[in-house]
């Protein structure tokens, strides 16, 4: 790594936050304007949850793979987003999504975090 490169860039432990990391890969099955709107409603409802901080939802740069998307979340902890999911309002949420794309979800902790100085 350059000095330059260096200096851009900061590395520190972040293994003693407690903030966890939700990954969801969504492959979807019709209409990707309607996945994108269900999807935001099912957002708003999670930001308004207590221990929700933020969220990005990517689709795929190729177009040939335009139908996948992943959603990166962050939460202050597991608790937080386990009652999240059990709000009244998110099974209703969460069945639109499903009827729009299959998905595969997991929650990771961060081991290390890099950040522009």
């Amino acid at each position: 790594m350059t000095a330059s490169a260096q200096d851009a860039k900061q590395r520190y432990d972040a293994t003693d936050k407690g903030v966890v990391t939700f990954v969801n890969t969504f492959t979807v099955t019709g209409d990707p304007l309607e996945f994108e709107e269900a999807f935001a409603k099912i957002a708003e409802l999670l930001a308004e949850q207590p221990g929700f901080l933020q969220f990005t939802l990517s689709r795929h740069v190729d177009p040939a793979r335009a139908n996948e998307y992943v959603n990166i979340a962050l939460w202050t902890d597991v608790q937080s987003w386990k009652d999240a999911i059990a709000a009244p309002g998110f099974a209703e949420h969460a069945k639109e999504i499903r009827a729009r794309a299959t998905n595969v979800a997991n929650m990771y902790e961060p081991r290390q975090e890099y950040v522009k100085a």
